[in-house]
């Protein structure tokens, strides 16, 4: 069986030890990551998402990462085929940007 890069978009809330707990609830993240299957990538994924201090409570798909992906614009392809590239390359599980929902509470 061969590797190939899977990518998954997470829902997920901050751990009560994480720095950002009190100012932020949780948010969403792209992850990309190598690997044989699904189950070992939700598994090294849900071990990178335990090593930020991050609790996973949505994952809304894990499938095979396609390069001919339509974005909706260019600089979005280029981009997420970067960060597929690096993470075949790297073999480390690999985060887009953070979309994070502040604490109103904490206001």
């Amino acid at each position: 069986m061969e590797n190939k890069i899977f990518w998954s978009s997470i829902e997920f809330r901050y751990d009560k030890d994480s720095p950002d707990f009190k100012k932020l609830v949780g948010g969403f993240v792209y992850v990309f990551i190598k690997s044989f299957d699904v189950i070992e990538a939700l598994e090294r994924i849900q071990k990178a998402f335990k090593e930020k201090k991050l609790i996973p409570i949505d994952v809304e798909y894990i499938n095979p990462y396609n390069p001919e992906l339509e974005w909706e614009n260019e600089e979005d392809h280029e981009k997420y085929l970067k960060l597929s590239d690096f993470a075949f390359q790297s073999g480390l599980v690999v985060f887009d940007d953070f979309y994070s929902y502040e604490n109103i509470k904490e206001k």
